[in-house]
């Protein structure tokens, strides 16, 4: 009576699905991976690009010429002048303990038709005082995550099978009926200062089965 008490009130949430069951119910979750094979060869790329000098006049002009530096690698690897664009300008005055007059920039560069990013990286990392803050893909809007997608579906589903399985089991029971099924699907992020020729399709599968006592 108390295993029946139990699986009822985990029946009423089964596992955070949204449907209630008025039955002992089992619910598991499985998980699969696959690499998509969905590639670019256009990026956005944000630099930073900050300089001081305890001369105010002197900490703008290493701004322009920084800015003119990575304008310069950008157009070597094909980028126009529109495509290099500051997104984010600070200008911060010296304070106690400070000297400096400092100047913050974010620079976005947008860059087609690239086969080696890593390259591109390197040649704006040469730049002194220029970091990376993040190369983000520009991934197009038809891009096929479908074969991923089916191959981590079934991996997700045989996992959650077996997982029912052994918890049946484990616990003495076996399993009834399929009752309910859902699919969570989680596409590749394209942020951070990384970037990977082939990124991962996630599927998350919840399944829930009726239980059934042993006689």
């Amino acid at each position: 009576m108390t295993l029946l008490l139990l699986t009822t009130l985990i029946a009423q949430t089964c596992g955070g699905c949204t449907q209630t069951f008025d039955k002992p119910v089992l619910s598991v979750v499985g998980q699969g991976v696959a690499a998509s094979d969905v590639k670019t060869s256009d990026y956005t790329v944000i630099l930073y690009a900050d300089v001081y000098h305890e001369k105010e006049s002197e900490a703008r002009n290493k701004a322009d010429m920084m800015k003119s530096e990575i304008t310069k690698v950008a157009k070597k690897y094909g980028a126009k002048e529109a495509d290099v664009v500051l997104t984010n300008l600070n200008s911060l005055e010296p304070i106690e303990g400070d000297p400096y007059y400092r100047i913050e920039q974010d620079i976005q560069i947008t860059l087609t038709n690239i086969d080696h990013i890593d390259q591109v990286k390197e040649q704006f990392l040469l730049i002194e005082g220029a970091s990376i803050g993040s190369v983000t893909p520009i991934i197009s809007g038809s891009a096929d995550y479908s074969p991923a997608v089916k191959e981590a579906r079934l991996e997700a589903v045989a996992q959650a099978r077996t997982e029912a399985k052994d918890l049946a089991d484990a616990v003495g029971v076996l399993l009834g009926e399929l009752l309910y099924v859902s699919e969570d699907v989680v596409y590749p992020s394209y942020t951070g200062y990384e970037t990977y020729e082939q990124t991962d399709v996630t599927v998350g599968v919840t399944m829930v089965y009726e239980i059934l006592y042993k006689k």
